[in-house]
């Protein structure tokens, strides 16, 4: 029980009961002593008249009657008294109206005590009825911004600057907000990631199909010699292909960007990686009349990554690389090592980009104005870019119109 006491509201209220009932106690305690000195002086006053009475009567008993009210009374005196008195039925059952002076004594000791007494009770309701409604007030603010979580606005928070447990619910809400705000955040997020992954498959795949579909009616239906139909069976090979390499990629992106692929993260040389890459892309290389070529800066540069993916990734850029350069031209590689971190540079002397296309080109299905691939789709450079920074690498590019393009991926060695 006394951990509830570090509430303010328990910890105020009782220390205002406890304040009040040392004030009550006090002023009781007066008013007793105030009733006290009233008796007192009634007392005085009526055993002054009676030997005012006695005495002027009768002056010889001075010195035997004043004894009898300054010093104890002996008990055959006042047994001798009581029966005097009860011939005329002054006895302790009389009716208190009958001692004037007693009487206004006791109604007034009364009255203050009343009074007392109605005030403490008044003053602990009223600070008790305070309380209770500072209480039910931030139950009523925690109640509106429960309501307004429920409308899906999550903008109205509960704030308490104090200890106890209303500051503790209203830290647990808050953050319950926050995070049911943050998970509404991202459903919507992954809601329109699916819609605009859907609306860029579907996209992306209409016109292959419609190809496709051209050249099966044309299969089908008409007349056509052997040379024809060769070609065209290539050209849908090519097409499937291509739809099966989008898929593939597709796919590949969304679970990188819903955060479903798993990288094996390991220290791996990453000259095996790149060489890897750039045997991948030799047949590729040779019928563009383009010639790669791998400078590494040492035998052996150890990097944290996955060599898999990071596989992919380089094989993008390079093929990138190839594509938007001239036949006879060449594409540099490059692998350095620094204090600070681990390089891979992919350089070419091709057409170069455009300054206001660079910030555009790791956007998935963005082609340059340049670009004039019909096999290129705009997904690679996107994907890569997902990659590296899944691999807690980064990836920049500098180009200039006419000079050639340099991609450049780092891995700072603090990852590694």
């Amino acid at each position: 029980m006394i951990l509830y006491y570090e509430n303010p509201e328990i910890k105020r209220s009782s220390c205002i009961i406890l304040i009040l009932a040392m004030v009550f106690i006090a002023v009781n305690s007066f008013i007793l002593h105030r009733g006290y000195e009233m008796v007192k002086k009634d007392y005085i006053n009526n055993n002054a008249a009676l030997i005012g009475k006695i005495v002027r009567i009768h002056p010889e008993l001075e010195d035997e009657v004043v004894p009898v009210i300054t010093k104890e009374s002996s008990l055959k005196d006042v047994e001798f008294g009581i029966k005097i008195l009860n011939k005329y039925d002054y006895k302790e059952n009389l009716n208190i109206n009958l001692l004037p002076g007693l009487k206004e004594d006791y109604s007034t000791l009364s009255k203050s005590m009343l009074f007392s007494m109605a005030c403490f009770f008044v003053i602990v309701f009223l600070i008790n009825s305070m309380e209770y409604v500072k209480m039910y007030r931030k139950l009523e603010s925690l109640m509106f911004a429960a309501k307004n979580v429920i409308d899906y606005n999550f903008d109205v928070g509960i704030y308490e600057n104090t200890e106890g447990i209303f500051a503790r619910l209203a830290h647990t809400f808050n953050n319950m907000r926050t995070i049911l705000k943050n998970n509404l955040i991202q459903i919507q997020k992954e809601k329109n990631f699916l819609i605009n992954t859907l609306s860029d498959i579907s996209h992306q795949i209409k016109t292959p199909i419609s190809s496709l579909i051209i050249y099966n009616d044309i299969l089908l239906n008409r007349k056509i010699n052997e040379e024809k139909k060769i070609e065209f069976l290539r050209i849908s090979q090519n097409q499937l292909n291509r739809i099966q390499w989008l898929v593939k990629s597709l796919l590949q992106l969304a679970r990188l960007d819903v955060g479903a692929v798993r990288f094996e993260i390991k220290s791996n040389d990453i000259n095996k990686t790149v060489t890897a890459s750039i045997e991948s892309l030799k047949i590729k290389s040779e019928s563009a009349d383009v010639k790669v070529e791998f400078y590494p800066e040492e035998n052996e540069i150890m990097v944290n990554h996955d060599p898999n993916w990071i596989n992919e990734a380089i094989i993008n850029i390079i093929k990138n690389a190839i594509e938007h350069t001239k036949p006879g031209g060449k594409v540099q590689v490059f692998t350095e090592k620094s204090q600070v971190c681990s390089r891979i540079m992919v350089k070419d002397n091709g057409e170069g980009i455009h300054r206001e296309e660079i910030k555009h080109i790791f956007e998935r299905f963005y082609k340059g104005r340049t670009n004039r691939s019909e096999e290129s789709i705009g997904i690679g450079l996107a994907l890569s870019k997902s990659i590296i920074e899944g691999n807690q690498g980064m990836i920049n590019v500098k180009s200039k119109i006419g000079k050639g393009t340099t991609f450049e991926v780092v891995f700072l060695n603090r990852f590694i």
